[in-house]
């Protein structure tokens, strides 16, 4: 059974990752509902967009560093690692369906990256590296993340890391990929049925 600590720390990282920044960051700078403007996302880049990109940066930021706290908390209390894995994802699926917001939150990227971070930053600030190659080859911010997320799975398998780590890095991408993916589908359906590849490569 787990102990009151792993609990905790799973609860910690729930309340953390449900937290609204975005849509919090919108009303403090603007005072606008950032799920009605731009791609309608609350996140760092829809807020970098509309809002600024002083504003984006910090929403980045903070959302990056919901997972990593209640993390560091665990690891401070000598938590197993396995509820490490379940307080990353409790943390990535608050952000994706925050409570506060209606169960319906951002995408979870920075969330997970900042996560990543934490746990393998070499293998991210690589993956990170060819993110940005993607972003100067396509210039759309969401398949330089395709591109970062595929390079995190594949160095994450190849470098050979614990297997509570891989199969952590794995639910957490698709995660992340079924939520954005899944709210792009009216968008994406007729793309994909007219073989409307430019409208395709250009989904926010």
């Amino acid at each position: 059974m787990p102990s009151i600590e792993s609990l905790g720390v799973v609860l910690l990282g729930f309340l953390l990752g449900s937290f609204p920044t975005a849509y919090l960051t919108g009303k403090w700078r603007r005072g606008i509902d950032i799920r009605g403007v731009g791609s309608g996302n609350p996140g760092a880049t829809n807020i970098g967009r509309e809002v600024g990109v002083a504003s984006g940066i910090l929403v980045l930021a903070v959302d990056a560093a919901k997972g990593v706290v209640a993390i560091v908390v665990g690891q401070r209390l000598g938590v197993p690692p396995t509820t490490l894995y379940f307080t990353a994802l409790a943390a990535v699926v608050a952000h994706n369906f925050s409570p506060f917001l209606g169960f319906r939150g951002g995408k979870g990227a920075a969330t997970v990256l900042g996560i990543s971070m934490l746990m393998l930053w070499q293998i991210t600030a690589i993956s990170g590296a060819i993110g940005l190659l993607a972003l100067a080859a396509t210039r759309h911010v969401v398949w330089a993340m395709t591109a970062v997320f595929i390079a995190l799975n594949a160095l994450t398998i190849a470098t050979g890391q614990p297997l509570g780590q891989i199969i952590l890095c794995i639910v957490l991408s698709l995660l992340v990929a079924c939520t954005h993916f899944g709210r792009q589908r009216a968008y994406l359906l007729p793309a994909l049925a007219n073989r409307d590849w430019r409208r395709f490569m250009s989904i926010d």
